[in-house]
């Protein structure tokens, strides 16, 4: 199997558009940031230069990504992770820089 069919195999199965959903609703309903969730945020190096002045849903989000970016590190098996690198934290970075730059519109 080809390697992006391998990636879409295991996206269908673990990360669909509802679970990617279901991220951003648990996280605007359930917005609470626990002791696991500041503790996985800095893991990540997610700290004040990245989550200040946001709302804390967005934390939220931010620590069920990374959450998610554990799980996906455990289940791609190690080949496929050489040749597919997964999602990096830097990635999720620019990405909350740019719902903070849309939050403020």
């Amino acid at each position: 199997m080809a390697n992006d069919k391998k990636h879409l195999a295991v996206m269908k199965k673990y990360h669909t558009f509802v679970d990617r959903n279901y991220l951003i609703y648990k996280a605007c309903t359930d917005s609470v940031i626990t002791a696991e969730d500041e503790k996985r945020l800095n893991e990540f190096g997610l700290k004040d230069s990245v989550l200040n002045e946001v709302p804390d849903w967005l934390k939220k989000w931010a620590s069920l990504i990374c959450e998610y970016i554990l799980f996906e590190e455990e289940t791609y098996p190690a080949f496929f992770k050489e040749m597919n690198p997964t999602f990096k934290a830097e990635d999720l970075v620019i990405i909350l820089y740019f719902i903070k730059l849309i939050i403020r519109l």
